[in-house]
């Protein structure tokens, strides 16, 4: 290929990503919403489809979820949300800014939850926002309590022939660093952490399905409960899926037919030439290894640990 050519090829390049740049700052503008509708099925005015699947959003992809959020109750044009749960939970700061969130909306629009198989710890934290919650049967739920995980490593060091040396100000500085077990003092420490995290929890279920925290506390032992069980005892109103939820929520917003709608990030023209792959070349194991390692620190989370540790 020529000079010229080369030339004609680069122009052609700078001024397809200049147009592309441009009617996404002029969407952007016009809309103010980052977040572009695509349709699952219907017509009519929305239902938006917002999802918690896998494990309590965190980063990233927690704002991401958070900006959803936000563009439901800001957007005149959705008039109900339907949120689908299918997650054993979480960290626990996370789960609250998520339900906080929700409930924000929830007081704007009608917010109706649907559980897939599992829907336990901090997936159904963040459903107590929603007005009614359906559940199959079968579905795994509850699990209402608090859990935190602490790998003691400095066994393993030792046989690798690594030594660490903890330089501190202050005595419990390196409290559940896990290169050293917990004292009887520090111990006692994080039960009260956790007991104040528990007891938001246990508000948050009373407040949400209108019972008494006495017996909230009764059925928060950190059991799970199937679906049935679970509309039996008052921790979710219906049996039915992720349908009969949207057509509920868009019952209570008085709407005779509706579009269900799924927020989808705009792409750009690097994107679709590049694609979503990872960047470097990066296998998904080494992915998974990073993302394992940067998870393994202490932390409290609503999690059933039965629906998986990561």
């Amino acid at each position: 290929m020529n000079r010229k050519r080369w030339l004609a090829l680069l122009l052609f390049v700078a001024v397809a990503l200049l147009v592309v740049g441009l009617g996404r700052l002029i969407q952007s503008r016009e809309t103010g919403h980052p977040w572009r509708e695509a349709t699952l099925y219907g017509r009519g005015e929305k239902v938006v489809l917002l999802e918690v699947v896998g494990s309590i959003p965190m980063g990233k992809d927690l704002e991401d979820l958070l900006s959803k959020i936000r563009q439901a109750r800001e957007d005149p044009g959705i008039r109900a949300a339907v949120l689908f749960v299918d997650s054993p939970g979480g960290s626990v700061t996370e789960t609250e800014a998520i339900h906080r969130a929700l409930k924000g909306l929830a007081r704007e629009k009608p917010l109706v939850a649907a559980f897939g198989t599992v829907a336990a710890s901090g997936g159904y934290y963040v459903a107590t926002a929603a007005r009614e919650i359906f559940t199959p049967a079968t579905a795994i739920t509850g699990s209402i309590g608090v859990i935190a995980t602490l790998p003691q490593v400095q066994g393993l060091l030792a046989k690798l022939g690594i030594q660490v040396e903890v330089l501190k100000e202050g005595r419990l500085k390196d409290m559940g660093s896990g290169l050293r077990p917990l004292t009887p003092e520090e111990r006692t420490l994080i039960q009260g952490y956790m007991r104040e995290a528990y007891e938001l929890f246990v508000a948050r279920v009373a407040e949400g399905r209108h019972l008494p925290k006495d017996k909230v506390r009764q059925l928060a032992d950190g059991r799970i409960y199937s679906g049935t069980q679970a509309i039996a005892l008052g921790l979710a109103d219906r049996e039915g899926y992720l349908e009969d939820a949207a057509k509920r929520a868009a019952e209570l917003a008085g709407l005779e037919e509706f579009r269900l709608v799924r927020y989808v990030k705009p792409k750009g023209l690097l994107d679709g030439l590049l694609g979503e792959g990872l960047p470097l070349g990066l296998s998904s194991e080494t992915e998974q290894l990073v993302s394992l390692l940067g998870r393994s620190r202490f932390r409290l989370e609503y999690r059933y640990l039965g629906g998986g540790l990561w």
